[in-house]
C-alpha cells in the first residue's frame, strides 16, 4: 500500500521553514459516553472541562494560535469556544459520514447488520457505510484543505477521530493500510512541527478523564462469526 501523500497530494509538502500546527479531537461528547458513532451530540461535562483546559493551553502558548478551524458539528465548536482566536468552520473536516448507521452503537450494528459490520472489519479503509462514507472518501474530501495547510502556521484544528487519522497519515506520509487504526485519543493535543527535516509529532495529554473510543481490529472478521466475537474489541461505554 503506497503512502498517503501519493494518494492525496499533487505536490510534496513545502517544508522550507519551521511551522507548527496543533490538532485535537473535540472534547468527550454525550455520544462518546454511550458508545454511539457519528451524530451531532453536545459535549459531556468532562468534555466541557477539556474545552476550558484546551483554551487555557492554547491561549498561554508563547506564540498562541491565530486561527481555530472546526467542523460543522456542535462538539467541535463547543470545544473551541474558550480559544481566543479567529474561528473558521469547514465541512471538509466533518467526521466520517456513517450514513444509515449514524447514532448507533457498535453493538447495535453488529446485532442488526452483522454482514456490514464484518465487511467493515475486513477492510476498514475502503468500506463505505450504507449511504455514507469510507475512510478513502474522507481522504479525498480533505484534499483542498491539505493543500491549504502547506501555507499555515500556528493554527489549531479541532476535528474528529476518523478525520484526524486521515489528516495525520497524509501529513506524516504514513501508510494507508494503518490509517484506520491510528490512535487519536480524546482530551489530547497533538503538536506537529513541520520543517525541511520532516514532521515531528508530540502528544500532550490534558488531565481530564474521558472514555477510550479506540477499537482494535478483531482477530475474527468472518461474516459467520457470532455477536460476542464481533463485539470482542468494542471499547467500554455506558
Amino acid at each position: 500500500m503506497p503512502p498517503c501523500s501519493s494518494e492525496l497530494l499533487d505536490n510534496p509538502i513545502n517544508r522550507d521553514k519551521v511551522r507548527t500546527i496543533y490538532l485535537s479531537r473535540h472534547g468527550e461528547s454525550e455520544n462518546n459516553l454511550f458508545g454511539r458513532i457519528g451524530g451531532d451530540a453536545d459535549l459531556s461535562s468532562r468534555g466541557e472541562q477539556y474545552a476550558r483546559a484546551l483554551g487555557y493551553y492554547i491561549n498561554t502558548l508563547p506564540q498562541p494560535c491565530h486561527k481555530v478551524i472546526t467542523s460543522r458539528l456542535h462538539r467541535t465548536q463547543q470545544t473551541a469556544q474558550y480559544v481566543q482566536a479567529q474561528k473558521e468552520i469547514r465541512h471538509e473536516i466533518d467526521e466520517i459520514n456513517s450514513g444509515e448507521h449514524d447514532n448507533m452503537t457498535y453493538e447495535d450494528i453488529a446485532a442488526n447488520f452483522p454482514v456490514e459490520f464484518a465487511l467493515r472489519d475486513r477492510d476498514k479503509l475502503n468500506y463505505r457505510y450504507p449511504k455514507g462514507e469510507s475512510y478513502m472518501d474522507v481522504v479525498k474530501r480533505l484534499k483542498p484543505m491539505m493543500a491549504e495547510l502547506e501555507l499555515e502556521d500556528n493554527i489549531l484544528i479541532i476535528s474528529h477521530q476518523a478525520t484526524l487519522r486521515c489528516m495525520l497519515t497524509c501529513l506524516l506520509e504514513g501508510n494507508l493500510a494503518e490509517l484506520p487504526y491510528l490512535k487519536i485519543p480524546l482530551h489530547t493535543i497533538i503538536k506537529l512541527t513541520i520543517s525541511d527535516a520532516g514532521v515531528s509529532m508530540e502528544y500532550h495529554r490534558i488531565p481530564v478523564e474521558c472514555v477510550d473510543t479506540f477499537r482494535p481490529k478483531p482477530e475474527n472478521c468472518e461474516i459467520s462469526r457470532n455477536l460476542a466475537a464481533a463485539c470482542q474489541t468494542v471499547p467500554f461505554h455506558l
